[in-house]
């Protein structure tokens, strides 16, 4: 199928049926060193538990509605390194800071996550009172109270299938789900499943550490169980080189068979930069989101990421994509260094980081015969 591009004055939006161009440039890397190919020492992965969560007034919606928005936000580490927790450049000293005001964070985005259906974050850091449980390079921890961020910036949902979820144990990872529930936020990955209703669509959300070939069967076979033809099933994998602006072949045949599958959309995170978009068969692969409130880094050298948005329209009780756009963000309000309050850039910053995205797409593009 034809792909339309279009660079609006807001926005650089991929047509859900393919794209005559598809976006991206060159990103530098981000000095965190783990992989996402092999799951955490400790990290939790029970067996399947479904949480269903019925229509949920989270945002106003009315009861009947032809569509639903989706955003996607990449990296939050809500904390710091055990080992610097109040150091100068730490997450937690910049709360101390704010007298622990937990809107700041995401106040300058938070209009914008106001606005959809639904927010979709990958939260990696455990929130808990426990004990750190691997000898990494870095191991994140962040207070059960800073759950109380992602629910002041409009977040209803994180995935929990990375490398730092386990950092602080089975134990800390049980915390971290106990304090996002407590304000009112899904959590998903890692056996979880969250099944909610939005506007009378059900939504599934599944989330999975790696992206090798040992993941994807059972990958394949959890998105046939859950996916209708009437719902919504959202894959998130954590996946990836940290600092690499491409995907693997590893990555590109996995997210291939999901959507296969009957996945509507594939999301991905871990490398900290951002990576292309791929459209395939008329459904989104949202390779790397990049960071967003990141903790785990006082200054990366590329602060560039983005909030990604997919409209999917209702017709006749079936889902389908109608749009979908970028709205590129820096994970800094300053440039000098990391405050881990993300803004959305405007102007000639806007251009630069959506011709970024425009280049690393373009990669994915089928290779012309000869």
């Amino acid at each position: 199928m034809q792909r339309l591009l279009a660079l609006s004055a807001l926005v650089f939006v991929l047509a859900p049926t393919g794209c005559k161009d598809s976006e991206a440039a060159e990103l530098t890397a981000v000095a965190l060193s783990q992989s996402a190919e092999e799951p955490a020492p400790d990290t939790p992965n029970a067996a399947a538990t479904i949480v269903t969560l019925a229509d949920r007034p989270a945002k106003a919606q009315n009861d009947i509605a032809p569509t639903i928005t989706v955003s996607a936000v990449g990296d939050c580490t809500l904390g710091s390194d055990y080992r610097v927790i109040g150091a100068e450049g730490s997450f937690h000293l910049a709360m101390d800071k704010w007298n622990n005001d937990y809107s700041v964070p995401f106040a300058s985005v938070k209009s914008i996550l106001d606005s959809d259906d639904l927010t979709i974050a990958n939260l990696e850091t455990p929130l808990s009172r426990s004990k750190p449980a691997v000898a990494n390079t870095f191991v994140f921890n962040g207070k059960p109270e800073y759950a109380e961020i992602l629910a002041r910036g409009s977040v209803e949902l994180v995935n929990l299938a990375n490398n730092h979820t386990g950092d602080f144990g089975p134990e800390g990872a049980k915390q971290t789900v106990s304090a996002v529930e407590k304000v009112g936020i899904g959590a998903f990955g890692n056996g979880r499943v969250d099944k909610r209703t939005v506007k009378g669509v059900e939504v599934v959300n599944i989330g999975y550490l790696g992206g090798g070939r040992g993941t994807r069967d059972k990958v394949v076979k959890d998105v046939k169980k859950h996916k209708t033809a009437t719902n919504l099933v959202i894959v998130s994998f954590h996946w990836g080189v940290e600092g690499l602006n491409v995907p693997t072949d590893d990555q590109r045949t996995m997210a291939h068979a999901v959507v296969d599958a009957g996945a509507d959309l594939v999301l991905g995170h871990h490398p900290h930069v951002l990576q292309g978009i791929e459209s395939y068969k008329g459904r989104h692969i949202v390779y790397s989101l990049g960071n967003f409130v990141f903790g785990g880094h006082s200054n990366p050298a590329d602060k560039d990421s983005m909030i990604y948005q997919e409209v999917f329209s209702i017709e006749n009780g079936a889902v389908s994509t109608k749009e979908n756009k970028i709205i590129p963000v820096r994970i800094s309000s300053v440039t000098s260094h990391n405050d881990f309050r993300p803004v959305v850039l405007e102007g000639a910053d806007k251009e630069r980081v959506l011709g970024r995205v425009k280049e690393y797409s373009n990669l994915l593009l089928p290779k012309k015969k000869k």
